[in-house]
């Protein structure tokens, strides 16, 4: 079970990198043009290769959390998931977004409840 939880975060969290590298490759989404130019930017953002590979990281993850499903508590299994949040963390650090003190620790405030739930969870999953 841990590992494919593991590997679920991670592919999780770089679903979502990803699909935020598409969207500023892609730009503003045109709300308040014409609707053809709306479908365009959608048809151009949904075909590019960020934005493809974060569908895939997210199919992935997805099948790999099904099986985490199949045999682990959901109350101790979905909490673990926000583990994604420091990879999200490290990326807005690595890309410049102003990643501020108060982010980093209500994020590492999130970790520390995390281990809380790990421990309370050991030893009663096998996987």
């Amino acid at each position: 079970m841990w590992p494919a939880l593991i590997v679920s975060i991670l592919l999780g969290a770089l679903g979502q990198i990803l699909m935020k590298i598409a969207m500023k490759q892609a730009g503003p989404i045109p709300i308040d043009g014409p609707l053809l130019d709306l479908f365009s930017y959608f048809l151009h953002a949904g075909l590019s290769l960020p934005l493809f590979a974060a569908a895939v990281s997210y199919g992935i993850s997805f099948l790999l959390w099904l099986a985490v499903l199949s045999v682990a508590d959901l109350s101790l299994a979905r909490p673990i998931m926000s583990a994604g949040y420091l990879l999200t963390l490290a990326y807005g650090i690595f890309a410049g977004e102003g990643v501020n003190a108060t982010r980093i620790i209500g994020t590492l405030l999130i970790v520390v409840g995390i281990a809380f739930i790990v421990k309370s969870g050991l030893g009663r999953v096998s996987g």
